[in-house]
C-alpha cells in the first residue's frame, strides 16, 4: 500500500474499484430483476391459461391481473373511447362501456375495437337485456409522459388507464377485456396477450459494458501516470 501511495496511484486503485464495484453491482441487481420479472411474466401467462371463473369479490390488480373470468348483468351508461389502431382495419378506437353485474357491481367492460366511423352507437346493435361477458381482468396503464389529456366531453381517452376511465363512468376500477365472441360486425373483441415490459437483461448488459470500459480507462490512467512519473535515476 505503502509503495502505491509512493507511487500516486493509490488514489486511481480505489476510485477505479469503487467504480468498478458499484457498477457491477448494478449489473447484478439487473440480473436479479431479470429473474423477478420473468417470474412475473411466467404467472401471468399460467393465470391465462385457466378456464373463466365468476369474477371474484375481492380483487387485487397484482394477484389477478390477466385472470380469465365471466360475469352476468347488462350493459348500463354512456359509453367511452380508447384512441387506437388495428390492422389491417386502421384506426378507430375501443368501445369501453359501464356495465352493471347482476350482484349490484358497476364495472367496465373494453368490449373491442370499432372503425372512426361506426364510434357513434346509433350505427351499431345495442345489446340489451342481461348478457354473460366472458374475457380478462386488466388494469392496464398505457399512459407515459406523451400522452395527451383525455377529452371528456368527446368521452375520448389516448391511453387506458382504469382510475380515470372508472372515475369518468362512475364504476368500481375494475375492468374486463371481452374476449373474441366469433360474432360478426362491431364491436369486435381482441385476444388477450401477456405484454409485459422487460428490458432487465438489456440493462444489466449495459452497466456490465460500462464496468468494463471503466476497468479499461483505470488500467490506461494508472499506466500513463507511471509513465509520467520521473524514473528514480533522474
Amino acid at each position: 500500500m505503502t509503495s502505491f501511495y509512493r507511487t500516486g496511484l493509490l488514489g486511481p486503485i480505489i476510485i477505479g474499484l469503487g467504480g468498478l464495484s458499484t457498477l457491477l453491482a448494478l449489473g447484478f441487481w439487473q440480473l436479479d430483476r431479470l429473474g423477478w420479472k420473468r417470474g412475473i411474466i411466467a404467472e401471468a401467462e399460467r393465470r391465462l391459461s385457466l378456464s373463466p371463473v365468476a369474477l371474484p369479490v375481492d380483487l387485487d390488480p397484482l394477484r389477478d391481473d390477466y385472470l380469465p373470468v365471466f360475469v352476468e348483468g347488462r350493459f348500463a351508461g354512456d359509453e367511452l373511447y380508447h384512441l387506437t389502431s388495428k390492422k389491417p382495419q386502421g384506426p378507430g378506437f375501443d368501445i369501453i362501456a359501464p356495465f352493471e353485474a347482476d350482484d349490484g357491481r358497476r364495472i367496465l367492460i373494453e368490449r373491442g375495437y370499432v372503425p372512426q366511423d361506426q364510434r357513434d352507437p346509433a350505427t351499431r346493435r345495442a345489446p340489451e337485456g342481461t348478457q354473460r361477458i366472458e374475457g380478462f381482468l386488466r388494469w392496464p396503464d398505457d399512459v407515459n409522459r406523451f400522452t395527451p389529456d383525455p377529452d371528456p366531453a368527446k368521452r375520448i381517452w389516448y391511453a387506458r388507464n382504469v382510475p380515470s376511465l372508472s372515475g369518468a363512468a362512475q364504476t368500481d376500477p375494475v375492468m374486463i377485456v371481452q374476449a373474441p365472441t366469433g360474432a360478426q360486425g362491431y364491436p369486435r373483441g381482441r385476444a388477450v396477450a401477456v405484454r409485459i415490459r422487460n428490458n432487465h437483461l438489456q440493462y444489466a448488459l449495459t452497466w456490465f459494458s460500462i464496468a468494463v470500459i471503466w476497468l479499461v480507462m483505470t488500467v490506461i490512467w494508472m499506466r500513463r501516470l507511471r509513465l509520467a512519473r520521473p524514473s528514480q535515476g533522474e
